[in-house]
């Protein structure tokens, strides 16, 4: 017997219970899915809101980091 018409019959075999048990646990691998789904575009839609303006501190914050580095790569003129 081809092997595609084996793995049907263990189909129809199957209890009903157990037919359920795995229709529940597939609905709920989409439902997981779904909701990650939702939660990570919820994610992006904050992210690109966010890229549009810094609050004062951030700018602040930004500013600072900026100088810092600056001083740190020409700390010292290069000599000629």
């Amino acid at each position: 017997m081809p092997q595609h018409q084996q793995g049907s019959q263990r189909t129809e075999q199957r209890p009903s219970s157990e037919q359920r048990q795995i229709d529940t646990r597939t609905y709920e691998a989409r439902a997981e899915e779904q909701r990650r789904a939702m939660q990570e575009a919820s994610r992006n839609a904050e992210m690109s809101r966010r890229v549009g303006r810094m609050t004062p501190d951030e700018r602040r914050d930004l500013r600072r980091q900026i100088n810092e580095v600056s001083q740190d790569l020409y700390a010292n003129p290069p000599r000629r």
